[in-house]
């Protein structure tokens, strides 16, 4: 069967509960002022983002599910296309704000997307009149896309795909239509053919496991080894319990969060081979330290993170749809008081999950998934929601995952608009209530996180205590800085708070927390390639 899911993008269906989609969000504002005084309208967008639909196959097609889930989903291509369905337009109420812009991402994000159409959906929203950092007249695009097309990588790549690296002249590309229509036989579904189909497709997907599971075999025993060893040196492979392993609701909560990458650099500077990706998961450890010491509930282990890796082969097209993506498993040294500490344990512990993965192989972990038979996929995907159950379900491997999304130094232009912030808006689920998404872009680090209001019903706060947890690092580094301006190369951290994205009201109680014990140790494709080789020096070090 042509154009069908793999096994890894069919789980993200298979994953989606009533109240918990498997879809992402990409977040994009744009200042008008490079246009000289004038703005855009809605039409115009909506003729750009039709004429840049090619940037992935994708966009045009819906999902089609083979009956009783005997076969992969496949691809077909949407007969009822329309890009005015896809594509809507929002005013954001008055005072036009940060808290109704957090309200209007919450409330966009939390909607399911109707599957039985190419599963996207855009939304522009104009009234950013009030946002501290972001000019008046500003208007955003929310870009709302299932899992099950396409990862991390490919989104970001789409992003880049519907940008320009120069100012345009603000005049929309004409649009060709380059769908193609699928096979008579495969839009007609006859469902003899597609049962046999399906049933064949058991049987070879068993058959292709053979070659990823024997190749994955050595590393899996090397891998066990390593996992025992740490087991018997008291290093848990449970996580703790807490709040963020609850279930999730229908609706969700979003904030988000500007730093200064350079300001991230710095500090992750103090930790010789630390990485900016290292420092940003110290800081959001600290960050939830903060938090859950707020609500007395800091457990005495330390909380442990989920991070997704692309793990597509060097030089493959990173524009396809699908997921090609394994995980690595860390602690977040949340139980570490020491802001440096922290960040030295973050280090040691992404080395060692780096170096499990690399046992085992990232390629052959994904194989594993993408060639698993469709008939075992739906139980997987039961299996996955365990951990939740209100917080009584299996023990948690995990608290919260946090997936990094390095975007180019170079800024961006729609229609000569400039996009001044990026941002994301992930999938929670019963029993991983909590997402992370940092994003870099032209100098900034964007911090958001997505969760449920009844586990997060105060994500301002949660928010404001990322920005604590930044100036407590920013402080640590600049004062060790100080204490060896010899001693090595590190320059000294600009002093000054965290750059915040709106002003908002915080509730005082971390102030009154009580401490749990802490450790105090020390466009179309040709488009694409050529934004993309200008953007290359944007990726995080």
């Amino acid at each position: 069967m042509t154009n069908r899911l793999t096994g890894q993008d069919a789980m993200f269906l298979h994953a989606d509960l009533p109240h918990a989609a498997s879809h992402g969000t990409m977040i994009y504002i744009y200042d008008q002022s490079p246009l000289g005084g004038k703005t855009l309208g809605f039409r115009e967008i909506v003729r750009h983002m039709e004429s840049r639909l090619d940037a992935s196959p994708v966009l045009r097609r819906k999902i089609v599910q083979v009956p009783f889930g005997l076969g992969y989903p496949f691809w077909a291509e949407d007969e009822l296309f329309d890009i005015d369905f896809h594509v809507r337009h929002f005013a954001l109420p008055k005072p036009g704000d940060w808290r109704q812009f957090c309200i209007m991402v919450s409330r966009i994000h939390a909607r399911t997307i109707d599957l039985a159409r190419a599963p996207w959906e855009m939304y522009v929203i104009e009234g950013l009149d009030n946002i501290e950092g972001i000019p008046k007249g500003s208007f955003a695009v929310l870009s709302k896309i299932h899992h099950a097309a396409m990862d991390g990588t490919a989104a970001t790549e789409l992003t880049w795909a519907l940008h320009d690296v120069q100012r345009a002249t603000g005049q929309a590309e004409p649009v060709v239509d380059v769908s193609r229509p699928m096979p008579q036989q495969t839009l007609s579904l006859r469902s003899f053919d597609t049962l046999t189909n399906a049933v064949t497709e058991n049987l070879l997907a068993t058959a292709r496991m053979a070659l990823p599971l024997a190749q994955a075999l050595p590393g899996l025993t090397t891998a066990g080894l390593r996992l025992l060893q740490r087991t018997r040196s008291g290093v848990d492979l449970i996580a703790p319990r807490t709040r963020f392993n609850g279930d999730v609701t229908a609706s969700r909560v979003w904030d988000s969060v500007t730093l200064d990458l350079a300001e991230v650099k710095q500090i992750k500077s103090v930790v010789p081979g630390a990485t900016v990706n290292d420092a940003l998961i110290a800081l959001i450890g600290g960050a939830m330290r903060r938090y859950l010491q707020a609500k007395n509930e800091l457990p005495a282990k330390s909380l442990v993170t989920l991070a997704p890796v692309n793990t597509r082969p060097e030089g493959a097209k990173e524009t396809a749809s699908g997921n090609t993506i394994s995980m690595l498993r860390f602690a977040m040294g949340t139980d570490i008081e020491d802001p440096i500490a922290r960040l030295e344990a973050v280090r040691a512990a992404t080395m060692e999950s780096k170096g499990i993965q690399n046992a085992i192989g990232a390629k052959h972990l994904t194989d594993l998934q993408k060639f698993a038979p469709p008939a075992t996929l739906g139980l997987a995907g039961k299996l996955a929601g365990l951990t939740g159950s209100g917080g009584k379900g299996m023990m948690p491997i995990h608290n919260c995952l946090v997936t990094n999304i390095p975007g180019p130094a170079t800024p961006l232009y729609m229609l000569g608009a400039k996009l001044v912030h990026w941002g994301g808006v992930g999938p929670v689920t019963d029993g991983m209530s909590l997402i992370w998404n940092p994003s870099s872009y032209c100098g900034k680090v964007f911090i958001s996180l997505t969760s449920s209001p009844n586990v997060v019903p105060d994500p301002e706060f949660l928010a404001h205590c990322v920005r604590e947890s930044f100036d407590e690092m920013k402080a640590a580094a600049t004062a060790i800085a100080e204490k060896s301006p010899h001693e090595g190369k590190v320059a000294a951290v600009k002093k000054g708070p965290a750059k915040k994205a709106p002003a908002k009201k915080v509730t005082p109680k971390a102030a009154a927390a009580s401490k749990a014990p802490a450790r105090k140790t020390g466009a179309a494709p040709k488009k694409i390639r050529s934004t993309k080789a200008a953007l290359s020096a944007g990726a995080q070090q």
